[in-house]
């Protein structure tokens, strides 16, 4: 019967431990969220600004207000009906700039979203290429 006992005593001290461990969680005392998210700047303070004149030039994406030295992802929307994401990474003082080509005339969209789990739209811009 002392086995019996002492698992009996172990799965209490368990239990217990288990609900100091919820209440210490649930009290807000103890911060549980994900580190990269509170690197992201406010809502609205990142802007970008699409540029280019000509087909067959280049095509630049710039911007700024985004968190330092982070991975992003320019997504693209074609004139001709397709789309495609490129990295655009932030420097040491929030800026993203990045360039391709404006192969078709029309108008070029993009928007710049957080990578990870659970992306979020950053900013949105587009230019008229003719």
């Amino acid at each position: 019967m002392s086995i019996f006992w002492s698992r009996i005593r172990r799965l209490f001290l368990a239990g217990a431990l288990l609900a100091a461990v919820v209440s210490v969680l649930e009290s807000g005392t103890v911060s549980y969220l994900p580190v990269a998210s509170k690197h992201n700047p406010p809502a609205g303070t990142a802007h970008c600004t699409l540029t280019g004149s000509t087909v067959g030039g280049a095509l630049t994406l710039t911007g700024g207000g985004y968190a330092p030295n982070t991975n992003y992802a320019a997504e693209f929307q074609w004139p001709n009906g397709g789309a495609g994401t490129l990295p655009a990474n932030s420097d040491g003082s929030g800026a993203i700039s990045m360039s391709t080509f404006a192969w078709w005339p029309g108008t070029y969209q993009v928007s710049i979203f957080t990578t990870g789990r659970h992306t979020q739209l950053m900013a949105s811009c587009s230019t008229t290429v003719s």
